[in-house]
């Protein structure tokens, strides 16, 4: 949708998730971004990557959020990402991610990564940890010499998430960008809520967090076009689209 798009629409998965992987429908037989392009013609859709290992054997090479969000804002900006709106939507570090991409562009100089923060309209965080989580405390507990970087950012220990959620609200508040949350109603793997609803809740504007029947990873995996999920991201960026 590309060619006659007015808004651009970027999807981020969360930990050891993959741009196609993460973001098939419950059969995994479809790649449902792609019903937006059918539901909203209006819409560019993008999937982006990059490494995020649970373990530390597997993450030595990888970078760490700052610099990670240094990288996927040039690479945005060197595809023509920022000249016209954006709306985000974030699996659980993926939106942890988001928020360190918009910090970076807002308060860099330059004008290419700038342009990201300034045509941002919309982020919709899907079982975003903005406080912290129960399943990187039960992975350090579990796997303390194995655990990766990312993992331990999850734990909230250093203050960061605490920190970047500060930054991201004052910024979305001053901005006027929107934001909207869901959180995960059942048990991953019958275990752990990850995400429960006062961590799932960046604190922007007056919107509520909406509760998904869904775990952790399936949150990410609407059934069908009439799954709450996908008829949720369709409404907003409708609105998006009416700016």
């Amino acid at each position: 949708g590309a060619d006659e798009a007015v808004l651009d629409v970027l999807f981020l998965h969360g930990l050891t998730g993959d741009p196609m992987e993460t973001w098939m429908n419950e059969a995994g037989d479809e790649h449902w971004p792609a019903w937006l392009c059918e539901a909203l013609p209006n819409v560019a859709i993008y999937a982006l990557g990059y490494p995020s290992s649970i373990f530390g054997k597997w993450a030595k090479q990888e970078m760490d959020l700052h610099e990670r969000a240094n990288n996927l804002l040039e690479q945005l900006a060197s595809n023509g990402i920022g000249e016209r709106p954006i709306a985000i939507i974030a699996h659980s570090l993926g939106g942890i991610l988001t928020k360190e991409m918009l910090r970076t562009s807002n308060d860099c100089t330059d004008d290419g990564w700038q342009k990201i923060s300034e045509q941002t309209k919309l982020v919709m965080f899907l079982a975003t940890p903005h406080k912290g989580t129960a399943l990187a405390a039960a992975l350090k507990i579990a796997v303390p010499r194995l655990a990766s970087r990312h993992v331990d950012l999850l734990t909230n220990d250093s203050g960061y998430l605490r920190n970047l959620n500060q930054y991201f609200r004052d910024f979305a508040n001053k901005s006027g960008v929107a934001a909207i949350s869901y959180y995960e109603k059942f048990r991953t793997k019958s275990a752990v809520l990850v995400v429960p609803e006062d961590s799932a809740d960046p604190g922007v504007g007056t919107n509520r967090p909406i509760p998904i029947d869904a775990d952790h990873i399936s949150i990410c995996k609407p059934k069908d076009r009439t799954a709450l999920v996908f008829t949720s991201v369709c409404r907003h960026l409708h609105d998006v689209l009416k700016l």
